[in-house]
């Protein structure tokens, strides 16, 4: 097999999120088709499956060796050897319908669990964050610095609050109540790409859910490693991409007190 240029793979997948995102740049939203999932807050667009389409049957002709796990129902028996790419066609779909502002296209590319590639583009914003492993990541071509550490009580970090109004358990409630005291400031941009690639970049200390899939995640994970981020469950373990995971995306430091209160016994 002939050794992968990453980098340029990063080039044609930025090609492929750059044809895809014209699909959706300009729509109008009043003759969307908008459906649910399991929960009622769980917005799926006719436009989702379409980019999802749209990239899939790119990858497909490019690289038909290559796997594909999107959340729109591409989800081959993937091969952990092969070079897979995790899809979110638009993360952020609810903030789409009803702001057009604040939501994505999310492409993670990696091989043997190892991830290579991280694209995170805000369509509406016309905003691109990258990162290549072992070759930083950027945000509109600017190289991205390595974040430093952040105190506590001076952190910033990316929560929803209806995690506090049923969907977690009391003590996990508690524990995030304590934090959100103890933090400056709590922001809920509605995409957890976006909300990660922001860690990366330094706009937020943190960003936590209790339920996020592989394609909510695998881009972020390589811009936060190539930034001196880091990722994780919420009991401090690692970060599984054939399932759903609790998640945690922060600076080093932060990333080590919110862990203290979230696993109090």
């Amino acid at each position: 097999m002939d050794a992968i240029n990453w980098s340029e793979l990063k080039d044609e997948a930025i090609s492929f999120v750059m044809e895809a995102a014209e699909r959706i740049r300009t729509v109008e939203r009043e003759q969307l088709h908008i459906d649910t999932k399991q929960d009622a807050d769980d917005l799926v667009t006719d436009k989702d499956i379409e980019v999802q389409r749209i990239l899939t049957e790119k990858v497909t002709r490019n690289y038909p060796n290559h796997d594909i796990v999107g959340e729109e129902g591409d989800e081959a028996n993937v091969d952990p050897h092969a070079v897979t790419w995790f899809i979110d066609p638009i993360d952020g779909t609810t903030n789409f319908v009803h702001q057009a502002m604040n939501y994505a296209i999310s492409i993670g590319i990696y091989q043997g669990g190892v991830g290579h590639i991280g694209i995170i583009y805000d369509v509406q914003a016309n905003e691109w964050f990258t990162a290549v492993r072992g070759q930083g990541a950027y945000v509109n071509g600017k190289r991205l610095p390595n974040r430093r550490p952040v105190r506590f009580d001076q952190a910033i970090i990316g929560f929803n609050a209806r995690w506090l109004v049923g969907r977690a358990d009391e003590k996990m409630k508690d524990a995030f109540a304590n934090i959100v005291r103890e933090v400056r400031a709590v922001r809920s941009y509605g995409s957890a790409a976006l909300e990660s690639a922001y860690v990366a970049a330094g706009r937020l200390d943190a960003y936590v859910s209790l339920r996020l899939s592989p394609w909510d995640y695998a881009a972020a994970a390589v811009l936060l490693e190539e930034t001196g981020g880091a990722c994780c469950q919420l009991d401090g373990g690692v970060l599984h991409f054939d399932r759903e995971c609790t998640y945690l995306a922060a600076d080093e430091q932060v990333k080590t007190k919110m862990l203290a209160y979230l696993n109090e016994t």
